[in-house]
């Protein structure tokens, strides 16, 4: 009698650092591994530990990426376990998750009781009923509120989508506007309104003040992988994705965020952003991204697999890690951070004492690897396209 088929792990939107980190973490424990995305060259599809799929993009056509999904589904020898990279998959499967269970596990919060909490008001107002700092936030309707909110709040302060940031970042090339006085803030809300976004007061810190829980939580919410760590350095600076990260075990932010997600009743794998402040040492709400996030590979990298823990508990066999990993490990994107780095060094003394600080070893680079190399390969190759054109 031969054993079923293992279950097949099917990360979507594969194009970036956060699905690769996923496929490698899963298939160099020889988990059955599929890459998806719209851009037959995205990274994930190259890696030596995926089987390669082109589906449409959510984004685009949500429609198209949910019929073909269940087409793929189908056509599989065992059950997939899906693993979403970014909202825009999670939003187009929500609605779809009964019939999509046909053929799929999903170790995440069901749509009902996810949906609301991909709006940051939602978020904030759970923080706020355990406690839990939020940074003074308004969330104008009209000019009247954009009005109340430059007397209320301290400047600078910033724009915030509330729902689809990647909506907001492809209509003006950033994830957040700054605001430094009353006269921009208007100016900024009047091209920002259809967002609807949230007025904040910005926390002061650099980018290594960003803190994070990483965890993996079933679906009684108890979390089975826990990894804390924090940024180093963003591109763009202040308000930016990761480009050198660190590890770093704090276990009382780990209870305070567990607490968070305790509240809000979260299953599934997620990341909790907090930025701790410089003058009262508590860390503020930046905001829950309720799947994996882009540095996920380096909690795999100082011993808690975080992706294997969702795809274990997702197939019947769930595993616990030990609260605590190691810390003082560096992660990287060189191809991003070693450019930028050089820019800022450029006759700034004390900008190279910082600059080291992030390349010290133990480091890891997010996509090169010379066990997995195509993924770098292509990435490189297109850097120097875009230099040479």
């Amino acid at each position: 009698m031969t054993s079923p088929a293992p279950a097949i792990a099917v990360v979507l939107q594969a194009s970036g650092p956060n699905a690769l980190g996923i496929i490698r973490s899963l298939g160099r424990e020889g988990v059955p591994v599929m890459a998806t995305d719209h851009d037959p060259r995205a990274m994930g599809l190259r890696s030596r530990h995926a089987a390669e799929v082109v589906l449409p993009d959510p984004v685009r056509d949500p429609g198209a990426f949910v019929e073909q999904l269940a087409v793929l589904g189908g056509s599989l020898a065992a059950r997939g376990v899906l693993f979403p990279t970014h909202d825009e998959a999670i939003q187009a499967i929500g609605p779809h998750e009964a019939r999509l269970r046909e053929w799929f596990d999903m170790p995440w919060s069901p749509w009902g009781h996810l949906r609301p909490y991909l709006d940051k008001s939602a978020q904030h107002a759970a923080a706020r009923r355990i406690g839990f700092p939020v940074p003074a936030t308004v969330e104008p309707a009209d000019e009247d509120d954009v009005a109340a909110a430059a007397a209320a709040l301290r400047f600078p302060v910033i724009l915030k989508p509330r729902l689809d940031p990647a909506g907001f970042k492809r209509a003006f090339g950033r994830q957040v506007l700054q605001a430094d006085d009353p006269d921009e803030l208007r100016r900024r809300w009047h091209g920002a309104a259809a967002h609807q976004p949230q007025v904040c007061e910005v926390i002061p810190g650099g980018d290594d003040a960003l803190w994070t829980l990483g965890s993996y939580r079933d679906a009684a919410g108890r979390p089975l992988a826990s990894f804390t760590g924090r940024k180093l350095r963003q591109w763009p600076p202040g308000f930016g994705t990761a480009r050198a990260a660190e590890a770093w075990w704090d276990p009382g932010l780990a209870r305070r965020c567990h607490a968070l997600l305790d509240e809000m009743g979260f299953h599934g794998i997620s990341q909790v952003e907090v930025k701790r402040d410089p003058r009262d040492g508590r860390d503020y709400l930046i905001e829950v991204n309720p799947r994996s996030w882009l540095w996920i590979s380096l909690a795999t990298e100082v011993g808690v697999n975080i992706p294997l823990a969702a795809y274990l508990d997702a197939v019947g066999a769930p595993r616990t890690w030990p609260e605590g990993h190691r810390s003082d490990v560096r992660w990287v994107l060189s191809a991003r951070h070693l450019p930028a780095t050089a820019a800022e060094v450029r006759g700034r003394r004390w900008a190279r004492a910082a600059a080291a600080s992030t390349l010290r070893p133990p480091v890891v680079d997010g996509v090169l690897s010379v066990a997995d190399p195509l993924p770098g390969m292509g990435q490189v190759r297109r850097i120097m396209r875009r230099r040479a054109s």
